[in-house]
């Protein structure tokens, strides 16, 4: 969920009532102190009514992940039930601080009971941060983003079409032998069909392009045998070939030392390796921020649950002892 923007004066009011709320129980909470003396517990007026409150927002919170998968419930939209989600969960922290007398609570069970709950509020923050900077993130720093389960497949698709290209144009060395492009039915002797990303008057996505095979470019051998040594791995692997393409600057490197030693006539060859590298860097970086993004749901929803868990054998223990 995006906080701001379009979205500033829904958050606004939910930002206005939680602060409200809070501080209303925190008064209540001090003048309770005051009449008795002493910290009050959770069995006070105030304590009790603030672990209703804490227990009833965690419960809601609970249901936010039926609630998407049972698409067919027709209770709000999914957008209104997340920006509940949030700031509720940010009001349930002062309700169980007062609730648990400031942390002055003793007993296994409530002080695991509090450790995963604080737990939970921070991985959900968290959560919450990276959603305001991965996506925009994404979208100035990957142009060529693709389905993330297909970057694997796409980066192939690239690999293959640039290495249609440099089997056609490059010299061949000393025991090597030219290779057929296998299923390709779309490229002829005089032309091939190759894929790439563009951005035009602000559009990004992948085009198609027919190129004409030039000839064999005399000189190319050391192009070829970089390209199946060094870059073809590394296109297939990404980053996680440790290849010096992996960065800007050690692909920087690796090109401005190929074309010192190619022929002048094979510069356009190079330029397409080198948007190749350059994309394969978008999609490593896409499956670096789509992990970022996604991967701290995997601590926040199954503490969610084991709080559920521990919330629901520390109510009828409390009432028992109330």
């Amino acid at each position: 969920m995006i906080i701001g923007g379009r979205t500033w004066p829904k958050d606004r009011r939910w930002i206005v009532a939680i602060t409200l709320v809070a501080l209303a129980a925190a008064a209540w909470y001090v003048a309770e102190w005051r009449e008795l003396g002493r910290l009050p517990g959770g069995s006070s007026r105030v304590g009790l009514a603030c672990g209703i409150a804490g227990g009833a927002i965690i419960l809601f919170e609970l249901l936010l992940w039926p609630r998407k998968r049972v698409r067919s419930w027709r209770l709000g939209s999914a957008q209104s039930w997340l920006r509940a989600h949030v700031w509720l969960g940010l009001l349930a922290v002062p309700l169980v601080l007062l609730h648990a007398r400031l942390l002055f609570i003793g007993g296994l069970l409530n002080q695991a009971l509090m450790v995963v709950f604080f737990i939970v509020i921070a991985s959900g923050i968290w959560g919450l941060v990276l959603q305001q900077y991965l996506p925009k993130a994404l979208l100035e720093q990957v142009p060529a983003e693709t389905i993330y389960d297909q970057i694997d497949h796409v980066a192939r698709q690239q690999c293959q079409d640039v290495w249609r290209l440099v089997d056609a144009s490059c010299a061949l060395a000393s025991g090597d032998h030219r290779h057929e492009a296998a299923g390709d039915d779309a490229d002829d002797g005089d032309h091939a069909v190759v894929t790439g990303f563009r951005a035009m008057t602000g559009i990004q996505g992948r085009v198609v392009e027919t190129l004409a095979v030039h000839a064999v470019i005399p000189g190319t051998e050391e192009l070829r045998r970089r390209f199946v040594t060094e870059v073809r791995p590394y296109l297939l692997a990404g980053r996680g070939g440790g290849s010096p393409l992996a960065t800007a600057p050690g692909a920087a490197r690796f090109f401005a030392d190929l074309r010192a030693v190619i022929p002048a006539e094979a510069a356009w060859l190079v330029e397409r390796i080198e948007q190749a590298c350059d994309c394969r860097r978008q999609f490593d970086l896409q499956a670096r921020l789509h992990r970022w993004l996604h991967l701290w749901i995997l601590v926040h929803l199954p503490l969610s649950v084991v709080l559920g868990v521990l919330l629901a054998v520390h109510i009828p223990i409390a009432f028992n002892y109330w």
